[in-house]
């Protein structure tokens, strides 16, 4: 019976070993075990630790991976441990994106930063985000559309450059009584400007160039290192350039896509075309299947589609800039699905005569920049009508400019006054604001 007994606690004893050997017996990785890279960069090796209790086991582990770095995909990398018999592994995801590209930590969701400084005479900047796999290796592709779209009508709208073969603003201003067949896209985004100029009590009029480059010319002439006197047109010379800006004399053939203009007069596109550019490369990007995206068409023009990546409330949140100190913020606000916010404001493109500041959104009645608010931000869903509207409420005292948003289902806003306070519209407040940094009126 004893004999017995010892061999038991024998067995027992030796089983009881062997599974405290197997339990020590562990491989971790060193650093991330999810890492996102760019096409083209290398993949650099981090290692692991395999030990068994304090003993280093190394020489018992194969690594194994099906990188390519120069296709957009996710990969895994796979460290065995094959010992005493024992097999278990490990293993680190290394994603590839195109560049500008990378996976948000802790999900699936992959976002695309790109930016242009060459359109528009602003900066662009554009968020993409997607789900899983289905746009690798085609970002650049999309992106090269955007680009296109943007090319495109930066061609067409500008008033300053000529383009071989395109028949854009500048050429049309050139020699305004010709008949100038033009391309679509300018013809449609004309007949949009004037087709909703009346909504404003021509507030907002593209016919106004003449006006528009005498009030240019000054801002440009004023340099406080080479011309520190600075000077406002002449009311006479407004007056006389204001002859020439009668909408009804610009004469648009739809059947042939043409135009022709009264003798003296030019169109400026600038308090639209940003908006309604915008509209257009939305449209392209909601003909795929992004989970969402952020255009900023030079800060005063944000749209937005679908969700934000991350947040709860699936809503990208937006920093609404100060007017009194343009590296700063007076509002945060909340943007969904389809949501456009667009600025107008009194803090870029000014100058400065006997102490007065004098901005560049002028007002047709008046044939001067109005001093109502500092800024003024629109929200809604038509980018194209939100930058018409926000041109024309600047210039509109800001009773009148409520009584104006407060009537329009779907159109909000916020004004920074004078006073250094915030006036809003009757929805705002609850549909779109955070957070505010200013007292309210």
């Amino acid at each position: 019976m004893k004999r017995i007994v010892t061999v038991v606690l024998t067995i027992l004893v030796v089983a009881t070993l062997s599974a405290c050997k197997e339990n020590d017996a562990t491989i971790e990785l060193i650093g991330e075990d999810v890492l996102s890279l760019e096409i083209g960069d290398e993949y650099v090796e981090k290692g692991f630790i395999a030990k068994d209790g304090f003993t280093d086991i190394s020489e018992y582990v194969s690594v194994t991976d099906d990188i390519d770095n120069t296709v957009a995909g996710d990969y895994e990398v796979r460290y065995t441990l094959s010992y005493e018999n024992q097999e278990s592994s490990v293993t680190r995801t290394v994603y590839y994106r195109e560049s500008g590209c990378t996976v948000i930590e802790d999900t699936t969701i992959t976002e695309c930063r790109v930016y242009w400084a060459q359109y528009l005479h602003t900066t662009v900047k554009l968020n993409l985000y997607y789900d899983g796999d289905i746009y690798n290796n085609q970002i650049d592709s999309i992106v090269n559309n955007v680009e296109n779209i943007l090319a495109k009508y930066h061609q067409l709208t500008t008033k300053y450059d000529a383009y071989d073969g395109v028949m854009n603003v500048y050429a049309i201003n050139q020699d305004p009584t010709a008949v100038h067949t033009i391309d679509y896209r300018l013809f449609d985004l004309i007949q949009f400007s004037l087709d909703h100029q009346d909504e404003v009590n021509n507030l907002f009029n593209i016919a106004l160039g003449p006006v528009l480059k005498l009030w240019h010319d000054a801002r440009e002439a004023c340099n406080a290192f080479t011309n520190p006197v600075c000077n406002l047109p002449a009311m006479v010379d407004l007056e006389a350039a204001d002859q020439y800006t009668d909408p009804s004399e610009i004469t648009l053939d739809e059947e042939n896509l043409t135009i022709q203009m009264g003798a003296n007069m030019s169109i400026d596109l600038g308090g639209v075309s940003k908006g309604y550019i915008s509209g257009k490369i939305m449209d392209y990007l909601d003909s795929l299947e992004f989970s969402g995206y952020l255009l900023n068409n030079g800060t005063s023009n944000i749209s937005i589609g679908g969700t934000h990546p991350v947040r709860e409330n699936e809503k990208f949140s937006l920093a609404v800039t100060d007017p009194t100190n343009p590296y700063s913020y007076y509002a945060i606000v909340f943007l969904g699905d389809g949501d456009q916010l667009v600025t107008s404001g009194d803090y870029q493109q000014n100058f400065i005569v006997d102490g007065e500041l004098y901005h560049h959104i002028i007002n047709p009645n008046t044939l001067m920049p109005e001093r109502y608010s500092r800024a003024v931000s629109i929200a809604t869903s038509d980018p194209a009508l939100a930058d018409l509207y926000s041109t024309a409420i600047f210039t509109m005292p800001i009773e009148d400019g409520l009584a104006f948003v407060n009537a329009i289902d779907g159109l909000e806003a916020i004004w920074y006054t004078l006073d250094n306070t915030v006036v809003m519209s009757d929805k705002f407040e609850a549909q779109y604001v955070y957070d505010l940094s200013v007292d309210k009126d």
